[in-house]
């Protein structure tokens, strides 16, 4: 099996890919990363870089636990790929253009994660809180990456197989989405 730790994408070269997951807790709450900016407040979806060799659902589970101290394996969690999303956006002070390829899953957890969850970020280098939000408390909020939109589509139960393709998003720009 191929491991997707990077797209390449013509004379841009290779396309860092992130793998996030939307973790939906029974009652249908969301787990997100809330981090204080100077700018305001961004929530983001746990996850983080594929490493070179490592599959992408290898590559999320380590960052759960590196992130969350949550382990999806002893959870015996199923990932599932629902939304790809590409961005290309100039972070604030910085000169050449910020570019991922998100693959976003979506895990429905088994049981209440909130005791099991840590309340900050665990390898985090700025102030953040792990929150546990319904999708309708993250309506119109600062998500990254932009999946806000998505959210209910995402705690449905009618979870497509892992065999479907996931759903392609509109790409994150300049025009759709501003740092904070």
């Amino acid at each position: 099996m191929n491991t997707v730790t990077s797209v390449q994408d013509g004379a841009a070269g290779d396309v860092p890919v992130r793998a996030c997951a939307v973790l939906v807790a029974p009652d249908g709450r969301i787990c997100v990363i809330r981090r204080h900016r100077p700018r305001g407040v961004q929530h983001s979806l746990p996850g983080g870089l594929v490493g070179f060799g490592e599959q992408p659902t290898d590559a999320l589970r380590r960052e759960i636990r590196e992130e969350l101290g949550l382990d999806l394996a002893v959870e015996d969690v199923d990932l599932v790929l629902r939304f790809e999303q590409h961005q290309e956006t100039r972070r604030p002070g910085e000169g050449p253009l910020f570019r991922r390829r998100h693959l976003v899953y979506v895990a429905h957890l088994p049981r209440p994660p909130v005791e099991d969850v840590a309340l900050v970020e665990l390898d985090a280098e700025d102030a953040t809180e792990v929150v546990w939000l319904l999708p309708s408390d993250l309506a119109g909020a600062h998500l990254y990456p932009d999946v806000g939109e998505r959210l209910v589509d995402a705690v449905t139960t009618q979870v497509p197989p892992a065999a479907a393709a996931p759903t392609l998003l509109a790409a994150m720009t300049d025009a759709t989405f501003r740092w904070r």
